[in-house]
């Protein structure tokens, strides 16, 4: 505990730090002789049992945004639902526990983190652990280049990094976490919310690998996702200059390091017809079309994609999976939550700015913006690929809400630091 009442590490916030680690690293997949003993659940149940445990967290209250907790829960109720009537449940209780695990994450990390220090090392931890994937990429593209591999071949057989132990299935689910942690890396940049050398080298490393790894990964989606991400920043950054940097650092590294292999595939995509993997995207899309036409209301139960059309394994695009599988009412409720983080971040920014220690350069505001540009980059990338159960948007929301209790949490601190300050004034004059 700081002097000033900030809370450091406790018990409920190691387990969160625990389960991100396992999270992001996988060790039950790097290391099979874990995986009998459920670290992740084990890591999920040490940050209840410490939040349950201490009275100091629970007397934070509640977490600043009810609506999107409300819609959270909504989420997670319809899933219920959804899974209760499926025809089909020999998967549906394995992906509805997907859901239910996310929720509690979120839950947790809205009343768990409530400093800045410990969004920090939360942060630190994530970017480390990413950074780690994203080296082994660029790595081995350069690998295969120095042994004469095509840049297509490559490509074709699962591009750089495939096989890298995570939860990515495959380099397009690297990708999109790559573009995920981009954005956030340069608004944290870009606003000086870090102002310790070693910590701006740090996240100066971070983006520079993060995007070299999106250009050589061998997925599209993923520079699509950059691509949206510099685009919102022009529109949206309050520093121009910033944003037109980032565009720039985009552009050249599309022209002149993007693999050409990679260029290739982007015209193949305008003929789709002819592009394998563009017709069988739009093959299994239809068929979640299909799906919601037959169960529009709560869909064919969650994790249920692949049971109800084996031929089509995956959805490959968020939005044909939260329609196939949960239906209108994961569907709307998911919509809420969107709307509502925006919102949210935008409402901390305004509160940063108002604040008389806070303002652009506070590590509150540009952690908001930043988060604004992960989702748009998620959103984007997510329109081919199945990962509305992986850690992205529920790490996201907590992120966004732990953001902005965070800067609640100093105004008390501040007021009394202004009044001690009045008082002394008073007495000396």
């Amino acid at each position: 505990m700081l002097s000033g009442g900030e809370m450091h590490w406790n018990l409920a916030f190691a387990g969160i730090i625990l389960y991100a680690f396992i999270e992001y690293s996988r060790l039950p997949e790097m290391y099979p002789v874990f995986q009998s003993f459920q670290l992740g659940k084990a890591a999920m149940i040490l940050a209840v049992l410490g939040y349950v445990v201490n009275p100091r967290i629970r007397a934070n209250g509640p977490s600043p945004s009810k609506g999107l907790d409300l819609a959270v829960l909504v989420f997670v109720l319809g899933n219920l639902l959804s899974a209760c009537f499926a025809s089909q449940r020999d998967q549906v209780w394995n992906g509805f526990l997907d859901v239910l695990i996310w929720g509690v994450i979120y839950f947790l990390m809205t009343r768990v983190l409530v400093s800045s220090w410990q969004v920090r090392v939360f942060l630190f931890l994530v970017f480390l652990l990413n950074l780690k994937l994203a080296q082994h990429t660029v790595r081995e593209y350069f690998l295969d280049r120095s042994m004469g591999i095509p840049d297509m071949q490559i490509i074709m057989r699962g591009g750089a990094g495939e096989g890298t132990s995570s939860f990515f299935g495959n380099v397009a689910d690297l990708g999109l976490a790559m573009a995920v942690v981009w954005g956030i890396v340069w608004a944290l940049l870009l606003g000086k919310a870090e102002k310790k050398k070693l910590a701006r080298i740090f996240l100066i490393v971070c983006f520079c690998v993060f995007f070299l790894a999106i250009l050589f990964c061998g997925s599209r989606g993923a520079v699509l996702g950059a691509a949206a991400i510099a685009l919102v920043a022009l529109a949206k950054s309050p520093k121009k200059l910033g944003a037109i940097f980032l565009a720039l650092v985009f552009v050249l590294g599309v022209w002149f390091i993007l693999p050409g292999a990679s260029k290739e595939r982007f015209k193949s995509a305008w003929n789709w017809q002819h592009d394998a993997n563009a017709a069988s995207r739009v093959m299994f899309w239809k068929a979640g079309l299909v799906m919601f036409e037959e169960n529009p209301i709560l869909g064919v139960g969650p994790g249920n994609f692949s049971v109800m059309n084996p031929t089509h394994f995956v959805s490959h695009s968020l939005y044909i999976q939260v329609l196939a599988e949960s239906g209108a009412v994961g569907t709307i409720a998911l919509v809420v939550i969107l709307v509502l983080f925006f919102r949210l971040n935008a409402r901390t920014r305004k509160r940063a700015l108002a604040s008389r220690s806070a303002g652009r350069q506070s590590f509150e505001y540009c952690m908001a913006f930043g988060l604004d540009l992960a989702l748009v980059g998620y959103l984007t990338s997510g329109a081919f690929l199945s990962v509305l159960y992986y850690p992205h948007l529920w790490i996201l929301l907590g992120l966004s809400v732990a953001a902005n209790r965070c800067l609640a949490n100093k105004e008390p601190e501040e007021q009394s630091v202004a009044k001690r300050s009045r008082t002394f004034a008073l007495a000396t004059s």
